[in-house]
């Protein structure tokens, strides 16, 4: 989930040398779209699963069968992984000025400001957008994410 893929597209390069070439900030940016896609893949897998069986995916012996829906998620998010590639392009510039911003604002090194970007934006930020998505999937479903103990 928080790594570049390094599949071969057709100038032989790996999506993370490409991104490389791009410099940092499309790098971070494409570790974000990345976990928030994936973070909607997981939200939209909870919601259909849980809707589907009237269960939560964390019910016992309910993993295997979400993960097998989640699965399908995980293929087309692969496919759309050029679209991932481009939404990084565009979003690169706001990184980058995120990061002139903390460096700014902290007067931290440009190395800190990028780990204190990538804690805000690649962690905090992918956890939250799961939180979240997953406390919407369940709330839509009408079923609660911890299902009550017997």
């Amino acid at each position: 989930m928080f790594g570049v893929k390094k599949d071969k597209v057709s100038d032989g390069l790996t999506t993370r040398e490409r991104l490389a070439k791009m410099g940092l900030s499309a790098l971070l940016s494409y570790g974000w779209v990345s976990n928030m896609s994936y973070a909607v893949t997981l939200s939209l897998s909870w919601y259909g699963f849980s809707k589907k069986t009237g269960l939560s995916p964390l019910a016992p012996g309910q993993w295997k069968p979400f993960l097998a829906v989640y699965a399908g998620f995980y293929v087309f998010n692969n496919i759309i992984r050029p679209l991932r590639f481009g939404a990084s392009v565009v979003v690169s510039k706001y990184f980058d000025n995120f990061v002139g911003y903390i460096q700014d604002k902290t007067k931290l090194s440009r190395k800190w400001s990028i780990a204190v970007v990538v804690f805000l934006a690649n962690v905090l930020g992918t956890f939250t957008a799961m939180g979240l998505g997953v406390s919407l999937a369940a709330a839509a479903a009408g079923v609660p994410i911890f299902p009550p103990k017997v």
